[in-house]
């Protein structure tokens, strides 16, 4: 019972939090070249937000296994509303990358002691499941928020809107903060003070825990090459409003979640190889659909493909949860993470570069890279026993 209410506690704080952050976050690379950051910058801006993600996912992932997963979300919850004030009071766009560090505490540092909760309140037969619900509940703001977002862009101008989103991302963090403290429970058997080193948890790691790994630093290099200036690109070389773009961030999100039930079906029908395929199919498609739009209707397209790329994000998650090992579960998950983030932050100052030739350059090559993803996790999964069949 305890478990379900922390859950439950837990998807209302991602919800409040993220519902904060997508009024502003899609439009920051836009705020970069508005305050006068060169092109580099947006490439380096995508490969700091990776850079941060390896860095800070093993320490989050020690601290939750530490201290638990309740207190390690409060911390978390504190630090990101740090960065959102720093957001806010930025004179320059330097600044905006000191925002970042603290703002990617809530995605970062947070995320394994997301997983570890989700482990520690569900069977394993569950988890996939508990894991679609909460990536469901992580997205529904993103279906209206960004949209609410480039209203006020329209409406306000860039600097007021977005500085109206950074207030009320300061005013979520603050009530998610006291939410959380009010109404988390104690686990029944608090975990054990301990810390595995990086070494270990590579060595426990099942094999093909590690396969996995290849398949997924290939599919978010190549997300990470591209989709830093998919907003650039849709706004100043496909002439679309903010709102327009908002109005497609929000479908992308739609389909996002229509697309967890499929995908949970598909995992129980045929096990989580084939939705987790096509979804590691889309990362490469988005880019080569946006590299080929030229209106309206087919950007249309690309943002629906985009939305396909979270079809098998729960049975994936499951794959990670059931492989770690239950003494060090969300030093395991930060492993991961850390091991994939930190391999694929050459990808966003790549772009940067071929973006400075060439605004379809970085499409090109993302769409190629994560081709290349495909085949691999095709060929390394084609059999039953090279994955567990953990149903979603």
């Amino acid at each position: 019972m305890s478990g379900t209410r922390n859950v439950f506690v837990m998807s209302a704080a991602v919800f409040a939090l993220i519902a904060g952050e997508q009024l502003w976050t899609r439009f920051l690379p836009v705020y970069l070249v508005a305050l006068g950051a060169p092109a580099v910058a947006l490439g380096l801006w995508g490969s700091s937000k990776d850079f941060l993600d390896a860095a800070l996912q093993y320490p989050g992932g020690a601290l939750s296994d530490r201290y638990g997963s309740q207190r390690a979300l409060l911390l978390f919850t504190a630090i990101a509303g740090l960065g959102y004030l720093a957001f806010w009071v930025s004179p320059s766009w330097e600044w905006l990358f000191v925002g970042l560090v603290f703002a990617t505490a809530w995605g970062s540092l947070a995320s394994p002691a997301m997983f570890a909760l989700v482990a520690e309140s569900l069977p394993s037969g569950r988890r996939a499941r508990g894991f679609l619900i909460q990536s469901v509940l992580r997205r529904v703001p993103i279906v209206f928020a960004p949209t609410l977002g480039g209203m006020l862009v329209e409406r306000l101008g860039l600097r007021d809107g977005l500085r109206i989103g950074f207030s009320i991302s300061i005013m979520l963090a603050i009530v998610t903060l006291w939410f959380q403290n009010k109404y988390y429970l104690p686990p029944a058997h608090p975990p054990a003070p301990r810390t595995h080193g990086l070494r270990t948890l590579w060595h426990r790691a099942p094999a093909r825990l590690r396969r996995l790994l290849v398949a997924d630093v290939l599919a978010r290099a190549a997300e990470s090459m591209a989709d830093v200036f998919v907003v650039v690109y849709v706004l100043d070389h496909l002439r679309a409003g903010p709102m327009r773009y908002g109005g497609w961030v929000g479908l992308q999100m739609a389909v996002s979640i229509a697309s967890y039930f499929p995908g949970a079906w598909l995992a129980d029908r045929f096990g989580p190889r084939l939705p987790v395929a096509i979804t590691f199919t889309m990362f490469a498609g988005f880019p080569l659909v946006v590299a080929l739009a030229t209106g309206h209707a087919s950007l249309t397209l690309a943002f629906v493909v985009a939305g396909l790329r979270e079809l098998g994000e729960p049975a994936r998650k499951a794959m990670i949860v059931d492989a770690a090992p239950a003494d060090a579960r969300a030093q395991t998950v930060g492993a991961y993470y850390l091991a994939r983030s930190v391999l694929i932050i050459p990808a966003g100052i790549a772009g940067g570069l071929l973006w400075a030739q060439g605004p379809l350059l970085p499409f090109s090559l993302a769409a190629a890279i994560g081709a290349v993803g495909v085949v691999y996790f095709v060929i390394m999964f084609h059999r039953p026993g090279h994955v567990p069949e953990t149903h979603a």
